[in-house]
């Protein structure tokens, strides 16, 4: 029978209804505050995460208080990659919380199953978790205990961020509660180590760690106790991925760095700031690499000292317990004298005493687990020579031999002996100081940075500063300049205003002057033309001017209306525009001048627009038909079907009714509409 199977069937709680609402189902896991079992809501017919307080917690009102916390805190944030938290209540005195079951594993299962995940795997989880904080940082909590295991890793959707039990909104005061320090201390900030306070830089410290560990493997300094871990956060960088894998490009490196960094000043502000930089960094990645990762051990043979929890009774254990002998012990804070105490096989009950108090010489402790001695017989020594004078004297030249040895080893490693003065490194080749330095056996690190005033190639400054007395064993970390930082300029035409200075500013350059101009092409508020081409290289922080388009530009319509054919299409097409008259027959105006025009005078038109008029093609003429010989009413006919106005001449009463003139006479020009007078006989 399985464990979980045995827990099932000894838990109490397994089969209960909680809360009259929650039938508990089965465990899930156990941890160091709760057991979460999986419950059916029978009120809504859904499954839900049970999360109850262990017995022995319900009796210190700090975790109590701690636990409810957890809900309210939770229950404030409301964002896909967070577990809701549904409800809260307690069960035969202990605390429970009802919280959305994910259908999943968890971040730490995944790595455990991979070992190491690639660049773009990475970025996304780091982007999922960066997203949950924001909504809850905005909300004034602070998680800080991000670290795998409380990355859920849902079937479909993004990763979601659980367990804000050791959450508080940033109001609420210190993090240390009878003597605990809250969180993992593979990644713990410093300032959490130093101080106990945290805010949103102190979570954005953790995901840079995770990062760390997702691409490599494992946190840094892994290898090491949970107290000096704690004091490397403390004191050292966190390690470039790139250090132990070379293939890691810059970027990513830059990105752990600045998550990492050990002053929260130079952390990115806020969740926002960071979603950021992992979109930059995701951009940049080659294409040859996004689907290599670090070929590390998988769970099986890994250790698991990178989640080793930091508390107060985790460092006092550590701290007390019985040390294995050692072969040499100083003490280097002794006055006038080093205490040596030198142990040979020593048992595990026997005291190992420090003589203090030995004036300009060393004291010395030997200790044997042997009760018998060696020493030369009586007849090799001198008459007079006891044999406890003998072993006075043996004892008294390893004192002198001890102190010796041990002296000079203590100057040389901890001593005056042990320190060396820095040589200049401002303001000189990098080759040259790292000549120096390694001259005196002096290691030495370098990073790159941009300078506006030192040319590449040349040391800005170093950590520590040239002239200063270090350690022998210091690292000292060279910064170098890469000379000015030069930007491309990208191409902004056709882009808002808004939107080119967004551009230029991410690309670190800014917007300068910015003009306007009439464009046929470009519409309003657009971008026409930029004063350096897109692609060019300038110094960062450099301006380009711009010209925003002010749209097609406006002409006003002239008046026409009399000018002559021609004069009018001259002063139409000067403006920029279309001239597009009609003709058409006018008794009043000339023919070739303007009788009309269509489009308005003193009305808006823009650069190519048309403008419409009538020119006129004088009166219509008509040729008079001839109707001699014609019955009247046929000739009447003839001509007003000419557009004639005809008159009637009667000769004789117009008793034959035929027509025998006209006038005009037929085949006359004569304007329509004009009168002919027929003569009827």
């Amino acid at each position: 029978m399985s464990d979980e199977k045995t827990h099932d069937q000894t838990d109490p709680l397994i089969g209960r209804l909680i809360d009259q609402r929650y039938r508990v189902t089965r465990r899930l896991a156990r941890g160091g505050m709760a057991t979460v079992y999986v419950a059916q809501d029978e009120r809504l017919e859904r499954p839900v995460a049970l999360k109850v307080m262990h017995p022995y917690l319900a009796e210190s009102d700090a975790f109590v208080e701690r636990f409810h916390r957890e809900a309210r805190a939770a229950a404030r944030i409301v964002h896909p990659g967070v577990v809701s938290v549904f409800d809260q209540g307690v069960v035969s005195g202990q605390g429970f919380l009802v919280m959305e079951l994910i259908d999943g594993t968890n971040l730490r299962a995944l790595l455990n199953a991979q070992g190491a995940f690639t660049i773009p795997q990475a970025l996304r989880y780091t982007t999922d978790i960066l997203e949950a904080l924001r909504a809850a940082h905005r909300m004034g909590v602070i998680h800080r205990d991000i670290k795998p295991e409380n990355i859920l890793v849902p079937t479909d959707g993004p990763a979601k961020v659980a367990d804000f039990g050791l959450a508080r909104a940033a109001s609420e005061g210190s993090m240390f509660t009878t003597g605990n320090m809250l969180g993992t201390v593979a990644y713990i900030a410093p300032e959490i180590v130093l101080t106990t306070e945290a805010d949103a830089r102190s979570d954005l410290y953790s995901v840079g760690i995770m990062l760390y560990e997702m691409l490599t493997g494992a946190v840094p300094w892994a290898d090491e106790s949970a107290l000096q871990i704690a004091s490397h956060h403390v004191s050292d960088d966190v390690p470039s991925p790139s250090a132990t894998l070379p293939w890691i490009p810059r970027e990513i490196d830059d990105l752990v760095a600045v998550l990492t960094a050990r002053d929260p000043a130079n952390r990115c502000a806020d969740a926002s700031d960071a979603l950021d930089l992992v979109a930059r960094a995701a951009a940049s990645i080659p294409s040859d690499i996004a689907n290599r990762r670090a070929e590390v051990a998988h769970e099986d043979s890994r250790s698991d000292s990178e989640t080793t929890a930091l508390n107060t009774e985790v460092m006092s254990t550590q701290l007390t317990q019985a040390m294995p002998a050692l072969a040499v012990t100083t003490a280097t804070a002794l006055p006038a004298a080093l205490a040596v105490t030198t142990a040979t096989a020593l048992p595990a009950a026997t005291a190992v005493t420090t003589a203090t108090a030995l004036p300009a010489a060393t004291a010395v402790t030997t200790v044997h687990t042997s009760t018998s001695t060696e020493t030369p017989s009586a007849g090799e020594l001198p008459a007079k020579m006891s044999t406890r004078a003998i072993l006075l004297a043996v004892i008294a030249f390893l004192l002198i031999v001890a102190a010796s040895f041990g002296g000079s080893w203590w100057w040389t490693e901890y001593g005056p002996g042990s320190y060396l003065t820095m040589p200049t490194t401002t303001g000189r080749d990098l080759a040259d100081v790292q000549a120096d330095l390694g001259a005196i056996g002096l290691a030495s690190s370098v990073e790159e940075e941009f300078s506006d005033d030192v040319q590449s190639g040349i040391v800005t400054h170093s950590d520590p500063e040239g002239g200063s007395s270090v350690h022998k064993s210091t690292n000292v970390q060279l910064y170098v300049s890469k000379g000015i930082d030069m930007k491309d300029v990208p191409n902004v035409v056709g882009k808002g205003q808004d939107e080119a200075s967004r551009t230029l500013t991410d690309a670190g350059l800014a917007l300068g002057a910015v003009t306007d101009a009439y464009s046929e092409d470009v519409p309003p508020g657009q971008v026409i033309s930029q004063s350096v081409a897109a692609g060019t290289s300038l110094a960062h922080d450099s301006t380009v001017d711009v010209v925003l388009s002010k749209g097609r530009e406006p002409r006003t319509v002239p008046t026409l209306t009399g000018k002559g054919a021609s004069a009018a299409k001259s002063s139409i097409e000067a403006l920029g525009l279309v001239a597009s008259p009609t003709e058409a027959y006018s008794d009043t105006v000339p023919e070739g001048q303007v009788i009309s025009q269509q489009t308005r005078e003193g009305s808006t038109v823009y650069r190519g627009d048309s403008v419409s008029y009538t020119v006129s093609k004088g009166p219509e003429m008509v040729t008079v038909p001839d109707v001699v010989g014609l019955q009247r009413q046929e000739a009447r006919n003839k001509l007003e079907g000419a557009g004639l106005t005809v008159q009637e001449d009667l000769i004789l009463g117009g008793f034959f009714n035929t027509v025998r003139s006209s006038n005009p006479a037929g085949g006359s020009k004569v304007k329509k509409g004009s009168t002919v007078t027929i003569s009827v006989m």
